[in-house]
């Protein structure tokens, strides 16, 4: 631990559970094992069930603690939910039957989310020793070997504790889960080595089989779903939070659940949010004394960093568009460390927790009127559940008059391709509303909308300021007067909200009360697109590979039954190709796994440049792909496509001082010729990509006809 650093004493704020007391010591167990027993015996034995196992456990914390994923346990409280299992049950192997439904019992989404990120069964368990720690502080887990198929894990428990078969047997249990995950069966666990029975350390031996893809998705399912199930899990979460957050207009209220909700991002054994608003500094921690929180919390507002010996820290950046705020922490002993993917999600949390403070100090500032108040506070419900930046546009348009008290409203958004601000709702216009939402202002057409996109400040114009553009929009629609203030989404001025009075000026404090609530109007805007896109990437990231940029499976087989839906209702066809490349492994294997993504990306380049725009290339698994070609008129037009691809992709590929040459197997289904169901196509496809591949060569073509006689 660092040591306390000269500064301003500031309240630490403290996240504390109903039940549970404000304690440093007993955090050797995160709350997702003491969920996972409750749930079994909830299931198994039902509440009353659930009642006599924290009796038995000699529990004093209520249940609702205990089925906290966010709360912490001493091993012997862990051991003692166990034992009181085991006595409910009469079976002596209910702590492995505990761990064996860690993923069917629907959770730890986060914990699916950072597994599934790493690819392979074989990646999770190489993996052991930095998964284990953000779970389990009472003992260490270390990758003996991990290839394709098998595994050996060690496990020791710290001298400090004694071992048990329950502990011993519920890691098996999870273990047995790390293939689950992407389609596979569980793992075969054999367990030669126990340090119940004296040995050092417990060692186990995995082995799981090799089959393809497609296999796996149609022979094994489990209702928790895949890694990628759990990516959407994850987003639908995090949409659910921010709506959740901006529920309220206190800024305490806010700040408290932005510290609770943390660990839903990263979990990991302490957090630390700190965030300054004006003056006021708020210091909120999670496993952290209380002296040695507030000393990081100014070290975070002070250099943007920390350091905290024996740690390994994730921090982020609490900031929107508008304002930085602060700063969020995870800590994990230095040993264990983080997955790159979890410093995405700690930053997708931070900038919702902007998001929220955007929208709670936005109406701190912006309420002046009981009605008022009333309309921004409804339109930040609303605002929090839209799903496009038209509906958000529409939202706004309908609370300006309220807010601003004028008489015509309309939102402008940015459009690309016109090059303009291009009006998408209105509000107030009558029978001038068809010319309204006609409006659109060029990037070029008045000075007055440069000054408004480089200063990001609302600005006030009333006819007759020699500009010519505003003048005549003012004649057009009645208006004497026009309050405009920035939608600023990301830093950029992403559309305009146009207030417009048929009378003339007002007292300078109506001037600046209307400025105020257009500029409140924007902000409000500006928050939602923000929160939106932001949502939006995280569905991108969510359905497509994070190496190639291509669509991943579960996005290839939505599109590939949406083509199958269209071709029922037309004449036309479609095509499916799977392809795997030849020789991959021999690059790897020699130039390394840095020079093997550079080669996948270029194939999937490669690919994308080969085929029309509108149909789909998908990475599928390691280095294979597949392609969905639609509205075919006959089966020629996917053979020359087909035919192409295998020589460009055939052609040498020159990376840096790298140059290497691969093949290509190819396989083509057509549809609806060798079928209507997308698993159907992949897996005669697949099997064609098979045969092209034993019948000689690597640039050889599998004929789509006869594939399935």
């Amino acid at each position: 631990m660092c040591p306390p650093v000269g500064r301003p004493e500031v309240p630490v704020r403290r996240h504390v559970r109903r039940g549970q007391p404000v304690r440093e010591d007993g955090r050797d167990t995160a709350g997702v094992t003491t969920r996972l027993i409750v749930a079994y015996t909830r299931r198994h034995l039902g509440d009353a069930g659930v009642e006599q196992l924290v009796r038995l456990a000699g529990e004093t914390r209520s249940v609702d603690v205990l089925e906290d994923e966010s709360t912490w346990s001493s091993y012997r409280q862990k051991i003692a939910l166990f034992e009181a299992a085991e006595r409910l049950t009469g079976d002596a192997w209910v702590a492995r039957r505990i761990g064996e439904s860690v993923l069917t019992e629907q959770l730890g989404t986060i914990v699916r989310v950072v597994v599934g990120a790493l690819g392979s069964p074989q990646q999770v368990l190489r993996s052991v020793a930095r998964a284990n720690v953000k779970f389990s502080t009472s003992a260490t887990m270390a990758a003996i070997s991990a290839t394709a198929g098998h595994a050996a894990v060690s496990y020791r428990l710290h001298d400090e504790h004694t071992p048990s078969h329950h502990d011993c047997r519920y890691t098996q249990g999870i273990l047995t889960q790390a293939t689950v995950l992407f389609g596979l069966p569980p793992a075969r666990l054999v367990h030669p080595r126990c340090q119940v029975d004296g040995a050092e350390e417990c060692v186990y031996e995995l082995q799981w089989p090799r089959w393809r893809w497609w296999s796996r998705s149609l022979t094994w399912r489990w209702r928790g779903g895949t890694a990628a199930d759990a990516l959407r899990e994850q987003v639908a979460d995090l949409e659910r939070t921010v709506a959740d957050l901006v529920t309220t207009e206190d800024l305490d209220t806010v700040l408290r659940r932005i510290a609770a909700r943390a660990s839903a991002a990263v979990h990991a054994q302490r957090h630390l949010l700190v965030v300054q608003v004006g003056d006021r500094v708020t210091i909120a921690a999670d496993g952290l004394e209380d002296e040695i929180a507030g000393a990081l919390g100014h070290e975070l507002l002070e250099h943007g960093s920390i350091d905290l010996p024996g740690e390994a820290c994730l921090v982020a950046p609490i900031a929107s568009s508008r304002r930085t705020y602060g700063w969020l922490a995870a800590f994990l002993p230095a040993d264990a460390g983080f997955l790159p993917v979890e410093q995405e999600h700690l930053e997708a949390y931070s900038g919702l927790a902007a998001a929220a403070l955007d929208v709670a100090t936005s109406l701190d500032t912006a309420r002046h009127a009981s009605a008022v108040n009333a309309a921004l506070l409804g339109l930040s419900h609303r605002l929090a559940h839209e799903a496009h930046e038209h509906a958000i546009a529409a939202r706004v348009a309908e609370a300006a008059p309220i807010v601003v008290g004028a008489r015509q409203a309309s939102i402008l958004l940015w459009n690309d391709d016109a090059n303009a601000m291009v009006t998408v709702a209105t509000v107030g216009y009558g029978h001038l509303t068809e010319a309204a939402r006609a409006f659109t202002v060029p990037a070029e057409a008045t000075p007055a909308l440069l000054a408004i996109r480089a200063d990001q400040t609302p600005m006030r114009f009333e006819r007759g300021q020699d500009d010519p553009f505003i003048d005549d929009a003012m004649d057009r629609f009645g208006q004497q007067v026009v309050t405009v203030g920035p939608i600023v989404a990301n830093g950029v001025v992403v559309g305009l909200v146009i207030a417009g009075e048929a009378q003339g000026s007002g007292s300078n404090g109506d001037r600046n009360s209307q400025l105020a609530a257009v500029a409140g109007l924007a902000d409000q805007a500006g928050i939602a697109i923000d929160r939106l896109r932001l949502l939006s990437s995280a569905v991108h990231a969510a359905t497509h590979d994070q190496l190639t940029g291509l669509p991943g499976r579960g996005l290839f087989n939505d599109r590939l039954e949406r083509a199958l839906t269209d071709i029922r209702r037309s004449q036309l066809s479609a095509a499916v190709f799977f392809i795997d490349l030849d020789g991959f492994k021999d690059v790897n294997d020699t130039y390394g796994h840095a020079v093997g993504d550079a080669v996948l990306c270029a194939v999937a380049d490669r690919i994308r440049r080969s085929v029309r725009d509108g149909d789909t290339v998908a990475r599928m698994y390691g280095d294979e792909f597949a392609v969905l070609l639609r509205d075919l008129p006959d089966e020629h037009v996917a053979e020359k496509i087909a035919s192409q691809l295998v020589t460009t992709l055939s052609d040498e590929y020159h990376l840096g001082e790298v140059s290497c040459q691969l093949g290509a197997s190819l396989g083509i289904a057509l549809a609806p010729l060798h079928g209507e169901a997308p698993e159907e196509l992949l897996r005669t496809a697949d099997t064609a990509m098979y045969r092209a591949k034993r019948s000689g060569g690597t640039h050889r073509v599998a004929q789509p006809l006869g594939l399935l006689h």
